[in-house]
């Protein structure tokens, strides 16, 4: 397997699960053919602590930005400049994750979209891939993104992707990347796995959204990214795309996308 690259293109390194632990997170993920890694912003308090994470492996990335059900926690939730000031970080290399999530409540619906709505306003300044987090709210996600499309186009990927097909079509028309982790491997994700065999192959993605949904074999258990590699294997059944292959257009996807991290690895 030594030929085989893969990139964990969401995870969160800064979470109390991982982060006492680096050293051995990213030598198990290297040891487990993932050669990179993007770690999430979540709330703008602790953007410096992602950014030093980056700074100190040469493996990791990160983005900028809010998390919906952070929204209402986070002073600067729809702080256009800071944002936009933070993504010119040379290991910045995506905006989000922005989105909306009403799993919880609708309390905070209005923040989230308002939050939402200027993240993608940073990532279509910018010219870097909003990441989306969409959960139980696809109506309202496919309104937004369709709006926001007309006023100028941006990059997107739909992380995490466990909604219906509507959102899954509503991004590929959008030209926007779909992103699979552990869920796909459960056996309960039919209809993900329906979306995953059928999409076009040029705009998948997989990632552990680490330290949560570990993938069949080690479900239970504090996801890392090294877990990366079961998710690829399980598409690669799925597909019916010898492994090798498939590994090798994940990766050139993770770099179309993540276009900053192909700059930075052409240096």
């Amino acid at each position: 397997m030594s030929n085989i690259k893969i990139i964990d293109t969401h995870c969160h390194l800064d979470f109390k699960e991982l982060n006492t632990r680096l050293d051995q997170v990213i030598k198990d993920a290297r040891i487990n053919n993932v050669s990179d890694m993007v770690t999430i912003s979540t709330n703008l308090s602790r953007i410096n602590s992602i950014k030093e994470i980056s700074e100190q492996y040469k493996e990791v990335f990160f983005t900028v930005g809010v998390h919906p059900n952070e929204a209402h926690k986070d002073k600067q939730f729809d702080d256009h400049e800071f944002i936009k000031n933070y993504s010119s970080h040379k290991k910045c290399v995506g905006i989000g994750e922005g989105g909306l999530d009403y799993y919880y409540n609708k309390e905070n619906m209005s923040l989230q979209k308002r939050s939402l709505e200027v993240q993608i306003n940073v990532a279509r300044s910018t010219n870097l891939p909003m990441v989306i987090h969409s959960r139980d709210a696809d109506n309202d996600m496919i309104e937004i993104l369709k709006s926001e499309y007309k006023n100028g186009s941006f990059k997107a990927i739909l992380h995490c992707f466990s909604s219906g097909e509507e959102l899954a079509y509503c991004g590929l028309d959008l030209d926007f990347f779909i992103s699979f982790s552990g869920i796909l491997t459960f056996n309960s994700a039919k209809n993900i796995q329906k979306i995953a065999k059928n999409i076009p192959i040029n705009k998948i993605l997989v990632e552990t959204d680490s330290p949560y949904l570990a993938p069949s074999p080690v479900r239970g258990s504090i996801n890392e990214p090294k877990n990366c590699i079961h998710t690829a294997q399980f598409l690669s059944k799925l597909r019916d795309i010898n492994f090798l292959e498939l590994s090798k257009i994940l990766y050139d996807n993770s770099l179309t996308i993540y276009d900053k991290i192909k700059l930075w690895k052409e240096k």
